[in-house]
């Protein structure tokens, strides 16, 4: 449904917004990764020509607080991040001072005008610098660098590794890496005259980002509109709120008139969240089937310089080591999970968050056990498959798995495959020098979390809920927003298909608009798969209503039964056949002209349980010995993300993923130098994959309703991510016979493991 009006260039990004008198904002950041702010000399910068006025941290004192986590999970602690840096500064690219001016270039060139003097401090980037015995605090109030420590065990390990046959090792390595949408943030905001703002921001969570400028800039929280914007990419570095929202909204109220930030892209290396960054080892306990009779994991995580809202600094750490069982029955479990403050952006959500490492650490432990016991890969992870027969299961850390047979995607993924065939191909090739491998990436996600999730996690500031808001417009067709935005993923073409099929219309009559909080709310936002669970259920109930409300409507209006009347495309019908009232005249009058019926309804969704959509991705790679190039052969993918409401769009989502996948194995790596200045601050030092790199997908769908919703779908967007950066990983492992692992394996890496 959205794809004409992009395609046409008549989207309504944050960049295309221009009322008249608008004003430009542009951000000093900090040079160094750790140091205390001596002074700031805006003088120049304010004399500058189109400039109307400069902020620094001192100019907000008493208006403006400092962007603050809630978070009520024991032991965690996430300190306020200020908007702007006042005393200290504590990574490549935190916000020091503003500038507005009449146009963007005026703003830049007075920039570079002021006068930042910084002393620098020690600046701590890696794992082991950061949890060093005297190592220099990012901040006072997180002794040891530590942001949290996870520590649980599940069952009995001891005795499992006391009864086992052999113990298998491992440690896998994910780089920092950045999601890089086509977008970078923006963010516009103006006074709604009444004392309040309205804020226009490439967001994934305009709620959340509402909630967090209303309690800043101690407003009510009816004082705070926020509209998303088209998205042009989020893939969950959209999915936080940023001090940029905060500040734009601030200086709107301000200076009492329209101001607007566009990010370049050396800003969005330096300062929109990064992503991964973590080294996982693993320890079975394992029979000599290859059966697992335990597991024990250490998790660490470089979670930057703070935490972000709303996710503080658990998201990656919790996620990851709750779902390092994966789709295996381990009931022995125990783990470590370390949440580290560096001087590095901070780290934030990214498609598979924290799903995408606990799947590389399970599938390299199936291989390793596999090499260690001649045993084929496939076969080891059959014998530790929870099986078909034992759902719903709930895995050793909770997670409820409601559907699903992981067995069967695998056997229709090495089938599609050619899985015995290639296996022998490769043993060809290996006689003759050639190094092949084949990688297998099994996993199972969760998507679509309600409160009750959020609650346990003590994500205070995240509802878990969504809503859907519907109604009948004056134009005769039905208009539908949801607390979950479009940011490119098709949700507006989706949503229009649920709904139609609720209230027995064509998609075509309805209407999906980007969300707006003061027409719809309250909700969670776009990330975690939630768009055809959550949003997709609520608009779908929503449909119910309003298919109710208007047929009742219509009953009174005609003086006829219910049970004659149906919805046409444009006017209601008596048996079929026109009424001679149309919509548009039905959504023209008050409630009162319709029997007391109102045609505008809203359904807020709050889901039991998340849902768990699943996969096997298998892959055929050849690495060329004489250059380290990785060069993929054939890739097949068997996924069940339950009932499939557009499969054009699922099979996007899939090979998209996929994509961003392969860029994190072959290519990708934010990396900062042992200062923590940012040495990747451009596409050229950062690369990723282009088509030419993106191999044909080959997809088998499997069908498993989920039994959370009536919708029974699970949730697709971040399953590519996940299978492929585990099975391109394994397939490169299989080729050069490599045990522990660490990405990205770019060509000259791999020729250094070969030479």
């Amino acid at each position: 449904m959205e794809d004409g009006r992009l395609l046409r260039g008549s989207g309504q990004f944050i960049d295309d917004l221009q009322p008249e008198g608008l004003l430009y904002v542009g951000l000093l950041r900090s040079p160094i990764a750790s140091g205390r702010v001596a002074s700031l000399d805006t003088s120049a910068a304010r004399a500058a020509p189109g400039v109307l006025a400069v902020f620094t941290a001192t100019d907000l004192e008493g208006t403006c607080s400092p962007l603050t986590v809630h978070l009520t999970t024991p032991g965690a602690v996430s300190p306020p991040r200020p908007i702007l840096a006042s005393d200290r500064v504590r990574f490549t690219g935190e916000i020091v001072a503003a500038v507005v001016a009449g146009s963007r270039y005026q703003a830049e060139d007075a920039l570079e005008l002021i006068r930042p003097d910084i002393d620098p401090l020690p600046a701590v980037t890696t794992f082991e610098g950061a949890m060093a015995a005297g190592a220099p605090l990012v901040h006072d109030a997180v002794p040891g660098n530590l942001y949290f420590v996870g520590r649980r065990s599940f069952g009995d390990v001891r005795s499992a590794f006391a009864e086992a046959d052999v113990v298998v090792e491992g440690e896998v390595t994910h780089p920092r890496v950045s999601a890089a949408p086509i977008e970078g943030r923006g963010v516009m905001a103006m006074p709604d005259g009444a004392g309040g703002v309205v804020v226009w921001s490439s967001t994934q969570v305009p709620h959340l980002a509402a909630d967090a400028i209303a309690e800043t800039l101690m407003l009510d929280p009816g004082q705070v509109r926020v509209v998303a914007a088209d998205v042009g990419g989020g893939f969950g570095i959209k999915a936080q709120v940023y001090p940029e929202e905060i500040l734009l909204a601030w200086i709107a109220r301000r200076m009492s008139q329209a101001v607007k930030w566009t990010e370049a892209r050396s800003e969005h290396f330096q300062a929109a969240s990064h992503a991964r960054d973590q080294r996982i080892r693993f320890s079975a306990a394992v029979r000599n089937d290859g059966r697992v009779l335990g597991l024990r994991a250490t998790v660490l995580s470089n979670i930057g310089a703070y935490g972000i809202r709303p996710f503080g600094p658990l998201l990656d750490p919790m996620t990851c080591a709750g779902l390092i069982p994966g789709p295996y029955d381990i009931r022995d479990y125990e783990y470590e999970s370390y949440a580290i403050a560096t001087n590095k952006c901070p780290e934030g959500p990214y498609r598979g968050v924290g799903m995408v490492t606990a799947v590389l650490a399970h599938e390299r432990l199936m291989d390793l056990i596999a090499a260690r016991l001649a045993l084929d890969p496939a076969d080891v992870r059959r014998v530790n498959f929870v099986t078909n027969a034992q759902m719903p299961y709930i895995a050793a850390t909770g997670h409820p798995y409601e559907s699903g047979d992981y067995g069967a995607a695998l056997d229709a993924a090495l089938a599609a495959f050619g899985y015995a065939g290639v296996r022998e191909e490769q043993v060809r090739a290996k006689a003759e020098g050639r190094l092949l491998g084949v990688g297998i990436g099994s996993y199972v996600e969760f998507t679509g979390a309600g409160s009750s999730t959020f609650v346990g996690r003590g994500m205070a500031d995240i509802p878990g809920t969504d809503t859907a808001h519907m109604w009948l417009g004056e134009d005769g067709r039905v208009h539908l927003q949801t607390t979950c935005p479009a940011i490119g993923q098709g949700v507006h073409t989706t949503f229009a298909q649920v709904a139609a099929a609720s209230l027995g219309v064509e998609p075509e009559n309805v209407v999906v608009e980007q969300t707006d909080t003061s027409r719809v709310g309250p909700g969670t936002g776009a990330f975690m798969s939630r768009g055809s669970v959550t949003a997709a259920t609520s608009a779908y109930r929503a449909g119910g209503l309003l298919r109710e409300a208007i047929l009742n409507a219509a009953s009174w209006r005609l003086d006829q039964p219910v049970e004659r009347l149906s919805i046409g495309a444009s006017a209601i019908l008596i048996d079929g056949q026109p009424s001679g009232i149309t919509l548009a005249q039905l959504a023209a009058s008050d409630p009162a002209g319709n029997g007391g019926h109102a045609l505008d309804v809203s359904v807020t969704y709050d889901a039991v349980q998340a849902s768990h959509p699943y996969a096997t991705h298998v892959c055929l790679v050849e690495v060329d010995a004489e250059t380290g190039a990785v060069q993929i052969l054939g890739y097949v993918v068997a996924e069940d993300c339950g009932v499939l409401i557009n499969p054009m769009i699922v099979e996007g989502q899939v090979v998209g993923g996929i994509a961003q996948g392969l860029g994190a194995v072959l290519m990708e790596e934010i990396v900062y130098g042992s200062e923590g200045q940012l040495l990747t601050g451009t596409f050229l030092d950062y690369i990723i994959p282009s088509a030419s790199e993106v191999p044909t997908v080959a997809i088998t769908h499997l069908v498993t309703p989920s039994t959370v919703h009536e919708l029974g779908t699970k949730g697709v967007g971040e399953g590519g991510t996940i299978g492929a950066t585990a099975a391109l990983a394994n397939a490169i492992a299989d080729a050069l016979s490599l045990t522990d692992l660490t990405l990205p394996l770019t060509p000259d890496r791999i020729f250094g493991l070969i030479r």
